[in-house]
């Protein structure tokens, strides 16, 4: 599962987790009629900049919104430019105002502590449409030139759960980063997918290092819960990733929640993922702007609007009993909480 460090606690800089976005008005091309900052055409070129917690490439959240403004620069006509691990959310804002004096249309704070800067920078520069992203709360934070961005964390980690029990394996363990009330209540609802899959599943106590980047923390981690019997470690997809698979690996046991993407070794030993998928959410916000009516909007990634998906199901070694259909399997629940004859259970308090 993904971590919305993604939604970033310290760095947000990820959903989910899970879970967890900005530009300056006028754009060339514009006739003087338009509204400030509304290309004058559907063919006019958007200058979309990213600023994200971590790098472009991590295999998780980060790599979520760069692929989303990458599968739409032809399609959109995007002259995009991503800026990479700006870590310290006090270093975001002068980064937004730099996008937004240089004329840039749309500019995307990915992750929880970009959120504060975005909402104050908006107010100081009107003209300039921004997206913040971050918990359920920012859905209700949006303005006239901001709009946010979340992601139903409570269908991702019950999703995620609801695939490692299905693998059959036992125990099950976590290794995260930090805990945070976003992935808590994700896990939360992990805890339920895993029991409602499999009811005979062990589940251990989860480890959350503190840390999204330090992969020999989590690889640590991994091994203490390979050392307490876990079969299947639930992780994220950030920074510390290849830890976890490396020493997953090491162990001969399985993971779930890395991408393919994060390292050589990933596809050995997990099994898949629940992930993201931005690029319906910033299709629609690219033609809102378009057509001038940008602002006073939210968005939520979910099953039903494939912002979350499942991806990156592989048949490894240390899950031999994984069903054959089991991606099947999957689709078809997401299918019924998509068309919602199913529901997700209610946490208990």
């Amino acid at each position: 599962m993904f971590s919305p460090k993604g939604i970033p606690v310290k760095r947000r800089t990820s959903l989910l987790a899970l879970l967890a976005v900005p530009v300056l008005g006028v754009l060339v091309g514009c006739s003087a009629s338009a509204e400030p900052g509304t290309p004058d055409s559907a063919n006019a070129t958007v200058k979309v900049a990213v600023v994200l917690g971590g790098v472009a490439t991590d295999g998780g959240f980060n790599q979520y919104a760069a692929d989303a403004v990458h599968n739409l620069e032809k399609s959109e006509n995007l002259d995009i430019q991503i800026r990479e691990s700006v870590v310290n959310p006090s270093d975001a804002e002068p980064i937004f105002r730099q996008f937004a004096a240089e004329g840039f249309d749309l500019v995307i704070g990915w992750g929880l502590g970009f959120s504060d800067s975005i909402l104050k920078v908006g107010q100081e520069l009107p003209d300039t449409h921004f997206i913040a992203t971050g918990g359920a709360d920012i859905l209700e934070k949006s303005t006239a030139n901001v709009e946010t961005w979340t992601y139903a964390t409570d269908e991702a980690g019950y999703l995620t759960g609801w695939f490692a029990g299905k693998t059959g394996l036992s125990p099950i363990a976590v290794v995260d980063g930090e805990l945070a009330p976003f992935n808590e209540i994700s896990y939360r609802y992990t805890s339920l997918g895993i029991t409602d899959a499999n009811p005979a599943a062990v589940e251990l106590k989860p480890i959350f290092t503190g840390n999204w980047e330090d992969a020999q923390l989590a690889a640590q981690a991994t091994k203490a819960q390979a050392d307490l019997g876990a079969k299947l470690i639930i992780t994220a997809g950030e920074g510390f990733t290849p830890g976890v698979i490396s020493a997953a690996k090491t162990a001969g046991i399985a993971t779930i929640g890395a991408s393919n993407a994060s390292t050589a070794d990933a596809a050995e030993v997990n099994v898949g993922l629940v992930k993201l998928d931005f690029t319906p959410t910033l299709t629609e916000a690219l033609a809102r702007l378009k057509a001038g009516k940008f602002g006073n909007h939210s968005y939520t990634s979910t099953i039903a609007n494939k912002g979350l998906l499942l991806g990156d199901v592989n048949t490894v070694a240390a899950a031999p009993d994984v069903p054959a259909d089991l991606d099947e399997q999957v689709a078809a629940l997401a299918a019924s909480l998509a068309d919602g004859s199913f529901t997700l259970p209610e946490l208990k308090k």
